[in-house]
């Protein structure tokens, strides 16, 4: 949401929950001049003309592909990656952990993260699906990898297991290259006949590098360069939130709002310069103190709450 956010700060228009539905081609040359879109939340579906358009689609690359060429060798291998969120005692509050080397080749790591500890991760082939989920095996997996690490006489429960999730890594195969050349296992451009510019593979921590290189061709391929005004900012540019963020402003939170010590520094690390905006519509909705809280803190803070001293959000 915050990249979304920051996009139309910076001019964009945006369209969260939207499809492509189908390619919009010239009659001539067979160039691709816009899309037809639709809201996958009302049904409601429109036209967007463009003089160039992005595939930047993660594991769903290929759909688009094949929507313009029918005749296109799917290029995304998918692999699912499991993490889970287990209790800090896990781990050291300052110093994480990875091994390369676990028994069947994956990678394994241990990261404090929020006052808990994650471990992963996994790397299984996987069907491409906008909902992923942890399979049990998986979890049991990084459960039997973990255990490798820790002394003898501590348990490694599945019951210590808070929470899981899953997504997919879009692991490429450049269509350019011989069909003897193996994965790409960081990001790759491709420019189709018809002009369509797809960005795939890649991952989270090379987001910005990838979106620059991305941009920077999209202005060649598109004919763009009379347009541009300036180089690429990406590497100054702040996201929305980060703006009036430290490491004490959870501190405000707890004195001015009477949010639990614990949930503010989650709330603010997740909301950043946003927090201040949320502390006063939270002061002027009630008088009564406002805690925010999920799981486990929000239920022992019933009682409380139903006696008319908290309100539990």
């Amino acid at each position: 949401m915050a990249l979304i956010m920051t996009a139309v700060q910076q001019g964009a228009v945006v369209a969260n929950h939207v499809e492509v539905t189908s390619l919009d081609k010239d009659g001539a040359g067979g160039k691709i001049q816009g899309a037809r879109v639709r809201d996958a939340l009302t049904g409601q579906e429109w036209n967007v003309r463009a003089k160039g358009v992005v595939n930047a689609t993660g594991p769903f690359s290929d759909a688009l592909l094949t929507m313009d060429n029918p005749n296109h060798t799917p290029i995304v291998q998918p692999s699912s990656g499991t993490h889970i969120t287990l209790p800090n005692y896990y781990s050291p509050r300052t110093m994480g952990l990875l091994d390369p080397a676990t028994s069947d080749g994956r990678v394994i790591f241990f990261l404090p993260w929020q006052g808990n500890t994650i471990a992963g991760t996994t790397d299984t082939p996987a069907e491409v699906t906008a909902t992923p989920l942890p399979q049990e095996e998986e979890i049991r997996w990084i459960l039997e990898e973990v255990r490798r690490y820790l002394s003898p006489d501590i348990k490694v429960r599945r019951g210590d297991v808070l929470s899981a999730w899953s997504g997919l890594r879009p692991l490429v195969r450049n269509p350019n290259a011989a069909s003897t050349e193996g994965l790409v296992r960081n990001h790759m451009i491709h420019v189709s006949d018809s002009g369509l510019l797809t960005i795939a593979g890649g991952k989270w921590t090379t987001y910005r590098a990838m979106a620059e290189e991305t941009v920077d061709k999209a202005i060649e391929v598109f004919g763009l360069k009379d347009r541009v005004k300036r180089g690429c900012v990406t590497e100054q540019l702040r996201l929305v939130g980060s703006d009036g963020w430290s490491r004490n402003m959870f501190i405000g939170l707890v004195q001015r709002v009477c949010i639990l010590c614990l949930c503010s520094g989650v709330y603010v690390n997740a909301h950043g310069g946003y927090s201040t905006a949320s502390r006063r519509k939270l002061q002027s909705t009630s008088p009564r103190t406002t805690v925010i809280a999920r799981g486990r803190y929000a239920r022992s803070l019933s009682p409380l709450a139903r006696r008319g001293h908290y309100t539990v959000s």
